[in-house]
């Protein structure tokens, strides 16, 4: 393997097989250092020594316990947020990386933390190195820790998101009472926050520059980041190890994801905070300079001049009212269960920043997916209203679908962009279905019903909708059920679940749900087999539907009409 030599406060580090210390090699009382930046770009250097080996059958719970001093310590007020990844060395020799401190320790001038062992980390760099395989559109350029201890990763580090856009991120959202859950059994009740993911707490940071940021070198910082752009969303660690252009850093899991395709990011440290409960470095993500590829339980691996495909979106929200308008740029990273979450909490972002107020409205969302897995763009416009909140539905669908497509059974979509065009208006467009009528109260199979439908706007002036349905010939049940409702509906028990036969059926299917401005007469019989069950089961039989463009119809009314056998 060929030897790559680094240059660090002028001693030569050679990143090759001679230069790592096995665990079974480390002895108590052992001396050595370690490497972080607590500051700008100077690398500075601190004391360590071996109190224990922490050596568990097989190596993901393996660790080496040291007591470190030094003025880097002292500095940052104990062991810092951010130090994860830090090298530390033993006779010369790279023994692992600093990442996870013992709260227990009270001594902040000689601390006691964990050093993963480099044997298991460098596992994570081969798989890296040997594993990694190229996707189409990628640009090509030039343990579970014992209790009492905390990883030293800072926690997620988030720019250009508000103080409720940061909630969001954390909680995640549900989709329940959203109807076309209950039409795609595909989809999730529950898009998880970065809580479910282990993600402790997220740490919203301002937007920061000037900030000097430095080549991949082991104690230097590095990022991983999970969106780039008008929003910011990542977290900052401590290189371990340069080899050949391959990075080795933070030394336990950031999401544990397995393989991924995060952002990785040079990044600059402003300072070290030294804080009464955890210190911690504040800095900022730089540049994108490649993919992490890895994401195990000992560390995190990813290559220079690999930058992973991301999906590009744009949401573009227009105030009718005041006629501000906004249009947020975003790469997200291309992973199922953040791209939905991301996208949902850039659209809130979004919205709140144009309409200033969180508050009531009606919502036009247009919206655009496009993938190279994908045969054709999806493309669906719906309308939204909210007495409460109407930003919150600037990209609630459009997350909806995108979670569908990434987890469908036929193949991956790989996304590449999202487009969303939005348009609010603080007022209220709504239309209430108010009353059916028929012009008799019986029929028979094969005849016409001629009905009336009555809606009512938001201020209380009525509307008028004549129409007609023809009853099938032949058709076998006591009654129909003539039924008016807005938007999509719940499936019927006697209704089989769709049936795709390929992403081309669903991306269908999705497009043909009814949105929320359209309003529905339906025909609907009763299946015979409810006498079997005691139930009654119905099932769709005809309809007609009309479109009240950018008015947001609810209600529901229904009429049964007994058939005779004439």
């Amino acid at each position: 393997m060929r030897t790559a030599w680094l240059w660090v406060l002028g001693v030569a580090i050679a990143a090759s097989a001679q230069t790592v210390m096995p665990l079974a090699e480390v002895r108590p009382g052992m001396t050595g250092y370690g490497l972080t930046v607590v500051a700008g770009t100077e690398i500075a250097r601190f004391e360590a020594q071996v109190v224990a080996v922490l050596d568990e059958p097989g190596d993901k719970n393996d660790f080496i316990l040291v007591r470190v001093w030094g003025p880097a310590i002292t500095q940052s007020g104990g062991v810092a947020q951010g130090m994860s990844g830090s090298p530390v060395y033993l006779d010369g020799r790279l023994a692992g990386a600093l990442s996870r401190a013992a709260l227990w320790s009270m001594d902040r001038e000689k601390p006691l933390a964990l050093v993963t062992p480099i044997e298991p980390m460098l596992k994570v760099l081969e798989e890296v190195v040997n594993g990694y395989s190229a996707d189409p559109g990628e640009e090509m350029a030039g343990v579970v820790p014992a209790p009492d201890l905390w990883d030293i990763s800072v926690p997620m580090t988030v720019s250009g998101l508000s103080t409720r856009a940061v909630g969001l991120l954390e909680q995640g959202w549900s989709w329940d009472g959203l109807e076309m859950s209950e039409l795609v059994p595909l989809f999730r009740r529950k898009v998880p926050g970065l809580l479910d993911l282990g993600v402790p707490k997220v740490q919203a940071v301002p937007r920061a520059s000037g900030g000097a940021t430095m080549n991949f070198v082991p104690g230097g910082p590095v990022g991983v980041a999970l969106a780039m752009g008008d929003i910011t969303v990542g977290a900052l660690g401590t290189v371990t190890l340069v080899r050949d252009g391959a990075i080795l850093a933070f030394g336990h899991p950031f999401l544990l994801t397995g393989a991924c395709r995060y952002f990785l990011t040079d990044a600059a440290i402003f300072a070290t905070v030294a804080a009464y409960d955890i210190s911690y470095k504040f800095g900022s993500l730089g540049e994108i300079r490649g993919g992490v590829f890895a994401d195990r339980m000992p560390g995190v691996a990813g290559l220079t001049g690999r930058i992973p495909r991301g999906i590009a979106t744009t949401i573009t929200v227009r105030d009718l009212g005041t006629l501000a308008s906004r249009t947020l740029a975003v790469q997200l990273v291309d992973e199922a269960r953040l791209s939905p979450l991301l996208l949902f909490v850039s659209g809130v972002q979004a919205a709140d920043e144009v309409l200033d107020r969180i508050g009531p409205g009606t919502m036009t969302v247009r919206y655009t997916l496009r993938g190279l897995g994908l045969p054709r763009p999806l493309t669906r416009q719906n309308v939204f209203l909210s007495t409460e909140d109407i930003a919150l539905y600037t990209a609630w669908e459009a997350a909806l679908v995108a979670d569908l497509l990434m987890y469908n059974e036929f193949q991956d979509p790989r996304l590449t962009s999202i487009d969303l065009e939005v348009a609010v208006r603080g007022d209220f467009r709504a239309a209430e279905i108010v009353d059916l009528a028929t012009e008799k109260v019986e029929y028979a199979p094969g005849e016409v019903i001629r009905f009336a439908l009555w809606m009512r706007n938001w201020r209380g002036q009525e509307e008028r909708w004549d129409g007609q349905l023809r009853i099938p010939e032949g058709l076998e049940s006591p009654y129909v059920e003539l039924r008016a409702y807005a938007g999509p509906r719940r499936r019927e028990k006697a209704e089989p679940p769709p049936v795709f036969e390929g992403i081309e059926d669903l991306m269908s299917f999705v497009e043909g749900i009814p949105s929320y401005d359209t309003v529905t007469v339906e025909l609907f019989a009763r299946d015979p087999i409810s006498d079997l069950v005691g139930e009654t089961w119905l099932y769709g039989v005809h309809k007609v539907s009309d479109r009240l463009p950018g008015v947001f119809v609810y209600g529901r009314v229904s009429l049964i009409l007994p058939l005779t056998g004439d």
